[in-house]
């Protein structure tokens, strides 16, 4: 397919797309006047019941935490896949004999300190978005990315990564693993003390607005953090480790 053609079905695909969100659009209630029978419901449950002001994150982690529950273990399962199929595609098993390496990537000492204030900045900022999850925008989702996030500032600002050989990433796999686990865990304490499965009521109410509010959603939202960060850090340093492989100079 010539140029020309190519950039008229994309015309066109363009076209009708905008025009279906226009036809959206169009429909959507006016501000403040919202139509939807469930949208109340929840609006109507997420304080009184629960103390959450956050209806999102009371949705996600309490109407449908198994939906939440899944996605999360979609994660995790996306770092298991790139475990194995990253490390049987290096053959690590014959790799005994290599001594540790690290990487030294050329970068210069500004640049490394600019990483080093920033990584700091970075894990507060996430630890605060996991925190605040029940009451504020956020949760463990968004929390976990911009913890992983740390690591990739330190990465990028060129710090010294050592990969041992045929030796994993080990704290973050800890991480994310207990992560996942205690999302199921929290889940039976619910099914437990509540008569449900990952249901929030059995850790107390609090206060609307405060940080201990919301029952177990705030537990929740911890271990999700844990296994979205531990995750993507486990996903990362197998890229890195390919990385060095795949850059590493010949023996002559």
């Amino acid at each position: 397919m010539s140029r020309g053609a190519r950039m008229i079905v994309f015309a066109c695909g363009a076209a009708g797309l905008a025009a279906l969100l226009a036809w959206a659009f169009s429909g959507l209630p006016e501000f403040g006047h919202y139509a939807g029978r469930y949208g109340r419901i929840i609006a109507r449950i997420a304080v009184p019941d629960r103390a959450t002001t956050n209806a999102v994150t009371f949705v996600a982690f309490d109407v449908r935490a198994v939906d939440t529950m899944v996605e999360e273990f979609i994660v995790f399962a996306a770092a298991i896949a790139a475990v194995a199929l990253l490390r049987h595609q290096r053959g690590e098993p014959e790799r005994g004999q290599r001594t540790d390496e690290v990487l030294r990537p050329k970068t210069s000492p500004a640049l490394l300190f600019v990483g080093a204030l920033l990584a700091g900045p970075t894990a507060v900022i996430a630890l605060n978005v996991i925190a605040h999850g029940a009451i504020t925008p956020g949760g463990g989702f968004q929390g976990g990315v911009v913890l992983a996030a740390t690591v990739v500032v330190m990465v990028a600002a060129g710090a010294r990564v050592r990969l041992p050989p045929d030796e994993p990433p080990l704290l973050a796999e800890i991480t994310h693993g207990l992560g996942a686990a205690g999302f199921v865990l929290l889940g039976l304490a619910g099914l437990i003390f509540a008569g449900a499965f990952l249901s929030t009521t059995w850790a107390g109410h609090g206060t609307p607005g405060a940080l201990l509010s919301g029952g177990a959603i705030p537990l929740l939202n911890v271990a999700t953090g844990l296994e979205v960060a531990g995750a993507l850090a486990v996903i990362l340093g197998e890229f890195l480790e390919q990385h060095m492989l795949a850059t590493e100079e010949p023996e002559s």
